[in-house]
This record gives C-alpha cells, sequence and structure tokens, in this order.
C-alpha cells in the first residue's frame, strides 16, 4: 500500500466518522427541537389558564356587584311589604273602629268626602286611597252608590296637567290666545 492509499483511506475513515457525529448531532438537535416545541406548547396552555383565571376573576366581581345591587332591592322590597302590611293592618283596625262606631249611611258620607277631596292629590296616593276605600267598603259589606263607585273607581286615571294664570294675565296653554283679557 502506498502512502496515498493509505491517506485516502484514513480521509474515508474520518469522513464516515464525522457523518456519524453529524448525524448524532442532528439527531440530538431534533430532539431538543421536539422538547422545545412541547415546552412552547406548555407555556401557551398556562397563558391560556391565566387568561381563562383573569375572565372568571372579572366575571365574578360582576357577579358580586349585582348580588349586592339585588340583596338592596330585595331589602327595600321588604322594608315596602312592611309598610304594605302594617297600612293594611292599620286599615282594618280604622274599618272595624268605624264599623263599630257609625252607622253605614255616615260611613258613606265619610268616604265620599274622603274620595272627593282626594282626587286632588297625587297618583300614588290616589291609588292608595282607592285601594283602602275599596278594603274598608268590603271590610263594612257596604254597597257603594253607584256615582261613589264610578268616582272610586276613576281615582287612579292619570289627570290632565292643571293649567295655571299667573299674575300677569297670561293663560299657559289651554286655549292657546297667549292672554287673558280682565
Amino acid at each position: 500500500m502506498d502512502k496515498k492509499e493509505f491517506d485516502l483511506e484514513q480521509v474515508r475513515n474520518m469522513l464516515h466518522e464525522q457523518r456519524g457525529v453529524i448525524q448524532r448531532e442532528r439527531d440530538n438537535l431534533m430532539e431538543q427541537g421536539e422538547r422545545l416545541k412541547k415546552f412552547k406548547q406548555v407555556l401557551e396552555t398556562v397563558d391560556l389558564v391565566f387568561k381563562e383565571k383573569e375572565r372568571i376573576r372579572i366575571e365574578n366581581e360582576r357577579l358580586k356587584e349585582k348580588n349586592i345591587m339585588l340583596e338592596e332591592e330585595l331589602y327595600a322590597a321588604k322594608a315596602m311589604f312592611r309598610r304594605a302590611e302594617m297600612q293594611k293592618n292599620e286599615m282594618s283596625k280604622l274599618s272595624m273602629s268605624m264599623a263599630g262606631k257609625a252607622s253605614q249611611e255616615e260611613l258613606l258620607k265619610a268616604l265620599r268626602v274622603f274620595v272627593n277631596t282626594s282626587k286632588r292629590k297625587k297618583m300614588e296616593k290616589r291609588i292608595a286611597v282607592k285601594e283602602m276605600v275599596l278594603e274598608l267598603a268590603n271590610a263594612n259589606r257596604l254597597t257603594l252608590p253607584a256615582d261613589l263607585a264610578a268616582t272610586i273607581d276613576c281615582l287612579d286615571d292619570e289627570l290632565p296637567e292643571t293649567k295655571v294664570v299667573n299674575v300677569a294675565g297670561n293663560y299657559n296653554d289651554i286655549h292657546d290666545n297667549g292672554n287673558v283679557k280682565f
């Protein structure tokens, strides 16, 4: 064997060894790439978990605020119910007291006066008056005259806005004439 063949053989062996080294390095890099790819997927999943946690925290805060608001509404409704219950009890006491003390005609007269004076009150009061008068009549087993029943029935109707004449004599909105002549 001459020296050229020997060197050529060594070069081939070295090339073969280097290919093996390169192949092992390539395999290691591929494995590391797969590990990094899986690690990236884990990081993305953790990021999604944190985003969902934040969304749930915000939703929880919103629901807490809504719960507080609903508790306040419930408290107000209970207070309103207690007031209505108290008014009902007082009306029952009043009706029993009146029934024992007054004749039906006197009671009808008192109801008529009360209903007529209540016509000028605000809508909420007129509604309450209507309910109270009807309860009082039912509790005392009164048969209301047709005119009084009609007046009571119309008590909770919407009333037209009242028109005002000011001191200068200007007339507001009834006849659209602007002035009232005295």
